[in-house]
């Protein structure tokens, strides 16, 4: 277990030795925290939000698709709005991941496998469209790329129930100086490849590197070990602490 105490020290470390790690590094998920499972009314945030933003552009995109595209009926113009809608969700979704994999290991297990489920739904969009015709089973598919595609990005749940801001916030700050410590390694490889072959610069370099490596694994560790204090396990660890 890792006390406030602990891990504010610990990030005041490293904004000394490594400044530049909290400028302008942002983490595209866990924006909202939530504890256990719709236990907080600001679990509705990310829903408000996905309705106000992607279902009013769906309308609208589907609108103007009718008025361009004759041809299409209304079932057809909204299906490709919202076809249209999912693939731009499929565009960002991979760069999510990769925040989040080279961050957080353990909600990475939990969201590695949304590129696939949006992929299924498109499909099934596609098939929708084209076949089935069913309106009911577009409503389906949206609210599951909403789910997927945004909301679950959106907020972060299954925290404990004494989980406090300031350790909402000191675990964000830990994976925003993750993320910035793999993208260091990215850089630097770069650099590699286009330095002379036995040259010091290359050396250089690849201390570096090897300096960067050790300091990313170290603090993918610590996350970890955050998230463990703080967050559940699993569903069934969380269910366990309601009876």
């Amino acid at each position: 277990m890792i006390s406030n105490k602990q891990t504010a020290l610990f990030l005041k470390q490293m904004r000394e030795q490594h400044p530049t790690a909290f400028k302008r590094n942002y983490l595209f998920y866990g924006m909202i925290k939530t504890k256990g499972i719709l236990d907080e009314l600001k679990e509705l945030i990310p829903w408000v939000l996905a309705a106000m933003i992607f279902i009013s552009l769906s309308m609208s995109l589907g609108h103007f698709i009718s008025i361009q595209f004759p041809q299409f009926d209304t079932f057809r113009s909204h299906g490709i709005a919202v076809l249209a809608i999912m693939l731009l969700f499929m565009l960002y979704t991979p760069f999510v991941i990769k925040q989040i994999k080279h961050s957080s290991t353990s909600l990475y297990q939990h969201l590695r496998h949304t590129p696939i489920k949006l992929a299924v739904l498109i499909v099934l969009q596609t098939f929708n469209i084209a076949y089935i015709e069913s309106t009911f089973l577009e409503i389906i598919l949206f609210f599951f790329a909403l789910s997927f595609g945004f909301v679950r990005f959106y907020k972060e749940n299954m925290f404990r129930e004494g989980t406090q801001n300031e350790q909402y916030f000191y675990l964000q700050e830990t994976r925003r100086i993750c993320f910035w410590s793999y993208k260091q390694i990215l850089k630097i490889k770069f650099k590699i490849l286009l330095s002379a072959k036995n040259s010091k610069a290359r050396h250089a370099l690849q201390r570096q590197e090897k300096k960067f490596i050790e300091l990313h694994i170290q603090l993918i560790n610590y996350e970890n070990e955050l998230c463990k204090t703080h967050k559940h396990v699993d569903v069934e660890t969380y269910l366990d602490s309601l009876m």
